[in-house]
């Protein structure tokens, strides 16, 4: 969306099935006679079945696969992920299909994070496969079935193949209607979201971004609700509207953990305060820099730091303090030469190349923008040929599954044969014992689904009526405060007023003693002449830009309202605006402004004549509605 922080991430929000603790067998409860003879004839049915089929687990041999190779070639413990370490040791010869399917997914993300989107799509297809072959799919596995459809549907996209990937994320949703998978449809709508906004078409971005909000507030979903707010803002920022785009950038940044999400709160940090620079605020936008940068500090963020470096670099060239400019510049420099990034690289030198040369500098210019140029090049052709092996390798992977489809079908009709011999024998069995496990555990079943609903429904009600008294409360909150703040003001603008009054009265009676003293009388008159300098020049302090900023404060939408519906107002028109919309009467703004009774009410018809008012119209009455 914005500069710094990755606004439309593609693959972000396609979370893992399952978590892998939660799958693993639980704690047999009560026996009885007619589960055990179940179990041990399923037992036996699944040993048929699965010889018969082959291998059931060697999608997860070739994720395991996958990642060795990938360790292997980049040579660097760094490339490692501990916590995959961790659980292929612990579950490595599993026979658990929910375990080996999440670590292989855990695996397939690792791989696009490092960018093998070709070995991703090969462990996400044979995915794909096992849950397809399934002739019944439990709900865990039709959600598992969902999200595959949306990944394999966002490598698709990644690769260019924008069709390929609508049908994909279409054919995701369509599951998830038929289960009542809530959390996975707002996954859905996101992505197709960003496919729309890629291609432009903001309106249904905006529309599929959306939904995605309705239903990750429903259910609480912050995290996916970060990444939705994060997207709208997105749109609003393309379609200049920055003030639209901070709201939502806010609300995105309120979804956060402060204490955990560190990465995404700087992130946040650095995104409002580019929309405050665009609007003008600098001194907002570099304390949000600053923010950004403070935190990227301390977590060490490397990245992210740089271009929050470059940022306020930036930010102090507009403000032509070049001294800090160049500061930030030097640092985004170093940490941009040791992070071994040459993309990222190049940004700096071409920034630092830009402002040198700005500054008078060409020497030093010239050298940047060399190292850049030879850089780039470099770059260009390494990544030019890369693209073009990563998306080969694709559509290898696209071709393999087509012709593993048709060999497949082969081989399902050679065992389809043996298959029917078996069943023929289970089924008669299974069907008597499953009818009596059904008709045992049917009761239970339907009371225990009936108070679950009664729970879901009582914690989304609480849910409803807490959002809607935090709302109330934010909503009280900040009309007391503009309450207090407009009270402060007037009570201000008053005692200015009083002020005036009384240093205007003593200096009218230091003048009549002045006139009164005998013109021998030297020294008091140059005492008197004395206080009256003193006192015109207190009351020469009073400052309207002063005012006019502490009124603005208060009434942020005054001025700018006022000058849309009447743009020939002078700035003097404006200002008795100002105090009329405070309530101050003519004898007040006369003792504000100095000015005589007779000019102020002057100046009061003028502006009721540019305001086109009549005079049965309280003019005060008219102003304080805008």
């Amino acid at each position: 969306m914005i500069a710094q922080g990755p606004a439309l991430l593609k693959l972000k929000n396609l979370t893992a099935s399952p978590n892998i603790v939660s799958s693993l067998p639980g704690r047999v409860g009560k026996k009885n006679h007619t589960r055990s003879v179940f179990l041990i004839v399923l037992s036996l049915a699944s040993f048929c079945f699965l010889n018969a089929a082959g291998d059931p687990f060697s999608f997860f041999e070739k994720a395991k696969q996958h990642y060795k190779q990938e360790i292997v070639a980049a040579g660097a413990e760094k490339t490692e992920n501990p916590a995959i370490d961790s659980l292929l040791k612990s579950y490595s010869s599993t026979t658990d299909f929910n375990i080996a399917f999440d670590l292989s997914w855990k695996i397939g993300l690792f791989l696009l994070e490092q960018g093998k989107h070709a070995a991703a799509m090969d462990i996400y297809n044979d995915l794909r496969h096992q849950l397809e072959s399934k002739t019944s799919r439990t709900f865990e596995e039709q959600k598992k079935f969902s999200s595959v459809l949306n990944i394999i549907g966002a490598i698709y996209e990644e690769t260019g193949l924008w069709n390929e990937a609508l049908e994909l994320y279409m054919n995701s949703l369509q599951v998830c209607n038929a289960i009542g998978y809530d959390a996975g449809k707002a996954k859905v709508y996101n992505n197709i979201g960003k496919l729309y906004y890629s291609r432009n078409d903001l309106a249904r971005a905006e529309t599929l971004f959306s939904q995605a909000v309705a239903i990750n507030k429903k259910l609480d979903i912050r995290a996916e609700l970060f990444n939705n707010y994060n997207n709208i803002g997105g749109i609003y920022l393309k379609r200049n509207d920055p003030k639209k785009a901070l709201e939502y950038t806010l609300m995105a940044m309120n979804q956060l953990n402060t204490d955990r999400d560190f990465f995404d709160l700087a992130i946040a940090y650095s995104n409002i305060g580019n929309l405050y620079q665009n609007m003008g605020n600098y001194p907002v936008a570099l304390t949000y820099y600053q923010q950004a940068a403070s935190l990227q500090e301390k977590k060490s963020f490397q990245s992210s730091l740089i271009r929050s470096y470059l940022s306020i670099a930036s930010l102090n060239e507009v403000m032509n303090d070049n001294i800090k400019a160049a500061e930030y510049l030097d640092r985004s420099l170093k940490l941009a030469y040791a992070s071994s990034n040459p993309s990222q690289e190049m940004i700096v030198l071409l920034e630092a190349a830009r402002f040198y040369k700005k500054t008078g500098n060409p020497r030093l210019a010239s050298d940047l923008y060399d190292s850049y140029v030879h850089l780039n090049d470099s770059l260009a052709a390494l990544n030019g040929l890369a693209k073009i092996q990563q998306i080969q390798a694709v559509y290898d992977v696209i071709n393999k599954e087509k012709d593993n489809k048709i060999l497949q079908q082969k081989i399902n009709l050679q065992q389809l044969a043996i298959q029917r011999q078996r069943i023929a024998i289970l089924a008669v069995i299974l069907i008597f014992l499953l009818l009596a496990f059904l008709l045992f555990n049917l009761q239970r079943n339907r009371k225990l689904e009936r108070k679950r609903n009664r729970l879901i429904a009582c914690q989304a009600e609480t849910l409803h009526q807490n959002e809607k008294e935090i709302l109330l409360q934010k909503e009280d909150t900040l009309k007391r405060e503009l309450d207090y703040k407009n009270r402060q003001l007037t009570s201000h603008t008053l005692n200015l007023a009083r002020n005036n009054e009384c240093i205007a009265k003593i200096s009218s009676e230091l003048k009549q003693l002045l006139l009164e003293l005998s013109p021998r009388d030297k020294e008091r008159s140059e005492r008197i002449k004395k206080m009256l300098s003193d006192l015109q020049q207190h009351s020469a302090g009073y400052d309207w830009e002063e005012f006019r900023l502490y009124f603005q404060e208060v009434h942020q939408s005054f001025e700018k309202n006022l000058t849309e519906a009447f743009p020939d107002l002078s700035p003097n028109d404006k200002k008795i605006c100002a105090l009329l919309r405070l309530g101050l009467t003519t004898k007040d703004i006369s003792s504000i402004t100095f000015r005589e009774l007779r000019s102020v009410e002057s100046a009061r018809n003028r502006l009721r004549k540019k305001l086109g008012l009549s005079t049965e119209v309280n003019i005060q009455n008219f102003i304080s509605q805008f």
